[in-house]
């Protein structure tokens, strides 16, 4: 078996990560500006989580913040130099993976976002070891839901899309085109939704994690 994981919001808590970088940028950039490091964070954090370029996440801070163009492209500078440190995963989520790796799985990460920038989370979250196969949108040029992501992670895997499990927790970008391709999937969610037909379990902490394996299979 194979168990490919979506990086963002599935292995790494990104809320988490974004307030520890936001308290860190106010700290720097802002304690002269007329901002509230409360309401700082929460744009800050809300317009991180908006699919969009970095560039615009910083020009939208900059004007409600009435900072300067300086100002703005130090912040993106520091973010993008940065980030990584203030990355945190959830919890249980190097234990899944310590299950995986005593039971020989192979494991990949299929995740959207730029190059660099995934694998200096993936490595501040001391997770690269785990990895047998990275792959990024950014390093392709294409992201999830295109098919081709899914496809070349499998090829670097060498492995049969029946023999896979994908875990994820986006069902648009995750379950759907991992369930067309043949692969089982765990929807990472923070509870149980209704249930669409492309998801074949539901995971809301990664204490669950073993006992859903082991019944994919047949353990």
């Amino acid at each position: 078996m194979y168990a490919l994981f979506d990086l963002d919001d599935t292995v790494h808590d990104k809320t988490s990560s974004l307030m520890g970088c936001a308290n860190s940028m106010y700290e720097k950039f802002l304690t002269s500006a007329d901002a509230d490091s409360t309401s700082f964070s929460h744009f800050f954090v809300e317009q991180n989580c908006i699919i969009q370029p970095k560039v615009d996440v910083f020009s939208k801070i900059a004007k409600k913040y009435t900072l300067s163009s300086t100002t703005q492209t130090r912040m993106l500078e520091y973010f993008d130099s940065s980030f990584h440190k203030f990355s945190k995963r959830f919890e249980g989520v190097l234990e899944a993976f310590e299950f995986l790796k005593s039971q020989g799985v192979k494991i990949a990460c299929v995740t959207n976002g730029r190059d660099f920038f995934q694998r200096n989370k993936i490595k501040a979250l001391g997770l690269q070891e785990y990895f047998d196969v990275i792959v990024t949108s950014g390093e392709l040029g294409v992201k999830k839901p295109d098919l081709i992501i899914f496809k070349t992670a499998l090829r670097k895997l060498n492995a049969d899309e029946t023999m896979c499990v994908f875990i994820g927790d986006n069902l648009k970008a995750d379950m759907t085109p991992a369930s067309l391709l043949g692969m089982k999937t765990i929807w990472k969610a923070k509870r149980s939704y209704d249930v669409p037909d492309s998801v074949d379990y539901v995971l809301t902490t990664f204490s669950e994690f073993p006992d859903i394996w082991n019944a994919i299979t047949n353990v």
